[in-house]
């Protein structure tokens, strides 16, 4: 059995909801990098069956999400709180409160706009903290937010439009991803336009995107995905749209699902979508996540014209622990700076991100200027 000893000064990285899906496999990656950590959620029992699992011998802290102080208490542990704690826009904000009164960096694997847009508002109380506030350090929105920064680079500023589009090949979601989804559905699409956003129907704009071999050119609609709250501050693009792909068949039944997320609202069909949730499997299994991966395209108009970067990887739970890990080591890091609510490209670097990811299967490049 591997054997943390507990240090005097904080721990590298404490993970709050650790023993939800991805936050297991967010700690087996901590113990495969032997990064000093701690686990804290609600559970004991479930905490320690975690820990059991992995073989370590990790601290354990427990604090409910309506205990500020135990929460800071936590967050007083450790030099970087890696929250997986969702849907974020019910639980986020607390546990970012425990690492602001605690003054430690915070990261997170949300993918909700909405929440991360309140997250870049708290800017000011990061830097009076000495802080970074990093939402999505996982696949929202680490690769789309690297891709967009690279097309955005080679476009050159001032960038007037940033297009961003992503595959999952073969993925299935958790129930934390189902949930966080169903949770802002009744909010509809959104896009960021003349630098402002802009409420518009899911799908209101279709995109053929390019992804490089071996996926190809793939059908995509418009959705709020979380570079939405990203991208125009890690680019300074006037304009940010995102895409996901989907067949023909399934782009042509998004009119119809619209008003269903305004249904979604009411509390029995709420109750009842959470019955459902509550019924589906946790997580994709390993070997369906072995069997799927990701593909991202971004293209950014510029003063130099229109330039494209594209990124694949595996299966997106997966690309989440190796990314959030690695966030969190960046940030644990004694030169580690930075401070304010950052992107993760703001706060960690597009390439070195990338770079860093490598070994997870992490493969990127830049295509030739786009002429359209």
């Amino acid at each position: 059995m591997q054997v943390y000893a507990a240090p005097m000064q904080p721990i590298a990285v404490g993970v709050y909801g650790a023993s939800g899906y991805t936050g297991r496999l967010i700690c087996a990656e901590l113990v495969r990098r032997k990064v000093p950590f701690l686990v804290a959620g609600r559970n004991r029992d479930k905490l320690l069956a975690l820990v059991a699992s992995l073989g370590v011998s990790a601290e354990i802290e427990v604090a409910a999400l309506d205990d500020p102080a135990g929460l800071e208490r936590i967050a007083s542990r450790v030099k970087v709180v890696l929250d997986c704690a969702g849907p974020f826009g019910r639980w986020g904000r607390v546990v970012q409160d425990a690492a602001l009164q605690a003054g430690r960096h915070f990261l997170d694997i949300t993918g909700e706009h909405p929440y991360m847009r309140e997250t870049a508002a708290r800017d000011g109380e990061a830097r009076a903290r000495g802080i970074v506030l990093v939402n999505a350090v996982g696949f929202d929105v680490v690769p789309t937010d690297a891709a967009a920064v690279l097309a955005a680079d080679a476009a050159g500023a001032p960038v007037s439009r940033v297009r961003i589009g992503f595959a999952n090949l073969g993925a299935k979601p958790s129930q934390g991803t189902t949930r966080s989804a169903l949770d802002a559905a009744h909010l509809g699409g959104l896009a960021f336009v003349n630098g402002e956003f802009l409420v518009e129907p899911v799908g209101a704009e279709r995109w053929d995107v390019p992804f490089p071999s071996p996926v190809g050119t793939r059908h995509g609609v418009s959705i709020p995905w979380g570079d939405l709250a990203t991208a125009p501050r890690s680019t300074g693009a006037r304009e940010v749209r995102t895409f996901m792909a989907v067949p023909r068949s399934t782009a042509r039944l998004v009119p119809a699902l619209r008003p269903l997320g305004a249904l979604l609202k009411l509390a029995p069909l709420k109750a009842l979508a959470e019955r459902w949730v509550s019924g589906l499997p946790e997580g994709p299994s390993d070997e369906e996540r072995a069997r799927s991966s990701f593909a991202v395209y971004a293209e950014a108009t510029g003063a130099n014209g229109t330039h494209a970067a594209w990124v694949t990887g595996p299966n997106g739970y997966d690309f989440t622990a190796a990314s959030a890990v690695l966030c969190a080591r960046l940030a644990a890091a004694p030169g580690f700076v930075k401070k304010g609510a950052l992107t993760p490209s703001q706060a960690f670097g597009a390439r070195a991100l990338l770079d860093g990811l490598a070994d997870a299967g992490v493969r990127y490049g830049s295509s030739t200027t786009v002429s359209r």
